[in-house]
């Protein structure tokens, strides 16, 4: 298990790493939206953006496994599992609030029901298993669109393999955003 120092520098790599793999997907998608209409005069660049893609993937991937111990002991099982926490958390929040709203004259807020965050809370440790399972099918959706760009050949059958191409591209982008997204919702919870 990290230190806690440790692990948010970790956090603050994987974050990176996942940015960057959301950006180059993304790209990587703008790139194979031309082979739909059967232009493939850039393969090079998009084969480029292809291993970029999965590097960052892969690299993201194990900065995330590096810290899960700790997000597993520290996160997972202390709060996002934990009612009691959650509830101890958020009374402690909203006294903080009213009271400052009490000193800077505010209006009220209407505090959120505990049992609500309690069950958001064990929702987002859910969820994060989900998109665990999901980047990993998608690591593999990039090494298959990886092997696929390297032997096709457009110019001999390219109308066939085509729609396959730009397929395997949008999933493995749309698994990449799936990971990021439900990995800021969890953080939004409580990271390490």
């Amino acid at each position: 298990m990290l230190t806690e120092t440790a692990a948010r520098w970790v956090l603050l790599l994987h974050t990176a790493l996942g940015v960057a793999a959301v950006g180059a997907a993304t790209h990587l998608v703008i790139w194979l939206r031309r082979y739909v209409r059967g232009q493939h005069g850039r393969r090079r660049a998009v084969i480029r953006f292809a291993w970029i893609v999965l590097a960052l993937q892969v690299s993201a991937f194990i900065a995330g496994n590096v810290m899960y111990p700790t997000y597993k002991v520290e996160v997972r099982a202390a709060y996002l599992e934990n009612g009691a926490a959650v509830s101890t958390d958020r009374a402690m929040r909203n006294r903080e609030v009213e009271r400052v709203v009490a000193r800077e004259g505010a209006e009220g807020h209407e505090p959120a029901a505990t049992a609500e965050m309690v069950k958001g809370a064990a929702g987002a440790a859910r969820w994060f298993d989900i998109k665990e399972h999901w980047i990993s099918l998608g690591i593999f959706v990039s090494i298959a669109l990886l092997v696929l760009l390297r032997v096709w050949r457009p110019d001999e059958h390219g109308a066939a393999i085509r729609p396959i191409v730009v397929t395997l591209g949008v999933i493995a982008a749309g698994t990449i955003w799936f990971g990021a997204i439900v990995g800021v919702i969890t953080a939004s919870w409580r990271a390490v």
